[in-house]
């Protein structure tokens, strides 16, 4: 079951980049979109929606695991009491990043751009910071046998969601 866990766990982990770093773009576009133009665009942010959740739910399945391997050790409370910690976490943020994304849509629609500038917050830094705690947690014996290749992984990881951001800025 632990090969399986981690086969599974890291296919569900490159599963969520690919959809994050869609999250990424989409996030980039919201970030600079055109206040002063037609706004008709914002029809098609539904499909956004979709990617946050399959993101989400990768991203949930990727800590369940790596709490259950014991990757997160260093939290109190047997794994049972610290699965539901971190998925009570990543639910948070999930919720918190589903109203910053309505928030920044009604910011648009109503040509308000204050809350545009959090954006990048959403689209790449607070993604970044989960996938990492989800790698290590799930990876920790095998980052510590081979940094360099970990570190690959994760600078392309962090590239792909900058590119992302990039691409959908304008």
């Amino acid at each position: 079951m632990t090969t399986l866990g981690v086969v599974v766990g890291n296919l569900s982990l490159l599963f969520g980049v690919l959809m994050s770093a869609n999250m990424a773009l989409t996030w980039g576009e919201l970030a600079s979109f055109d206040l002063a133009g037609d706004k008709s665009a914002l029809a098609g942010l539904g499909g956004a929606l979709v990617f946050m959740a399959f993101r989400w739910l990768a991203l949930a399945v990727v800590l369940g695991i790596a709490v259950w391997r014991g990757g997160f050790g260093r939290l109190p409370g047997s794994r049972g009491v610290q699965l539901v910690g971190v998925e009570v976490a990543h639910g948070a943020l999930g919720v918190g990043s589903y109203q910053a994304f309505e928030s920044v849509v009604g910011a648009i629609q109503r040509s308000d751009p204050g809350p545009l500038t959090f954006g990048w917050m959403f689209g790449v830094a607070i993604p970044l910071v989960v996938f990492g705690v989800g790698f290590f947690g799930l990876n920790a014996g095998w980052v510590r046998r081979r940094p360099l290749v970990a570190a690959a992984l994760v600078a392309l990881i962090v590239s792909g969601h900058l590119a992302g951001w990039r691409e959908g800025y304008r």
